[in-house]
């Protein structure tokens, strides 16, 4: 079957069209503008005039420093994990900049698709709290749930409010990776657009004491 061709010259393999912001509704398209550079998912989700506004909400408050509970670096190790244990590459590759942004060790990025056997064997760059995620992380991935065990053992490193917020996360990211993956969204071109590093240091912040 010959590939299907698409009156826009970024769609090549997204199952529905891009929302034009330029037509779209005004709220809409300040949210789709958040960026001076194109994000084909954000192009994606505004489909959804009723939820696309909360959904930038949830992701947009990972974001801010402010607003968030656990550390930025918490947060994208289990954007990294989902991302590459589900196979959502456009996730992980609009990821990847915050993480070399805000030093993550680049060690932690090159283990972050490794097994949960070595996870729990304790192998790996993790620290004592990182390995507390990813066994978080990958049961919910495997079964939508998690093992009590677990869960207490992570409230020893985490706070009620950061063990929520982690589960909000892993929640949040796996519907993009759905969504990513079932109507497969391109590959934004260029994935790292003039003024990223710019863009990405002013939307998102750094942790803040709560």
């Amino acid at each position: 079957m010959a590939p299907k061709t698409y009156d826009d010259p970024y769609r090549h393999t997204c199952l529905v069209p891009y929302v034009d912001a330029n037509t779209a509704p005004p709220q809409i398209a300040k949210m789709i503008k958040v960026h001076d550079f194109r994000r084909n998912i954000f192009l994606t989700l505004a489909h959804s005039q009723g939820l696309f506004p909360n959904v930038m909400g949830v992701i947009g408050g990972c974001f801010r420093g402010e607003t968030r509970t656990v550390p930025l670096l918490d947060w994208q190790l289990i954007v990294l994990r989902v991302a590459t244990k589900v196979g959502a590459k456009y996730m992980y590759d609009v990821n990847l900049p915050v993480c070399e942004i805000y030093e993550m060790p680049q060690d932690k990025i090159d283990a972050i698709g490794c097994s949960p056997e070595s996870v729990l064997k304790g192998e790996g760059p993790w620290t004592e709290r990182d390995r507390l995620i990813l066994r978080v992380v990958d049961e919910q991935l495997a079964t939508m749930t998690n093992k009590e065990e677990t869960i207490e053992e992570a409230l020893k490193v985490l706070s009620n409010e950061e063990m929520v917020e982690v589960l909000i996360i892993i929640g949040a990211y796996c519907m993009l990776a759905r969504i990513i993956r079932g109507l497969k969204v391109d590959d934004d071109q260029p994935i790292r657009p003039p003024g990223l590093t710019e863009a990405l240091k002013a939307s998102v912040t750094p942790d803040q004491p709560k």
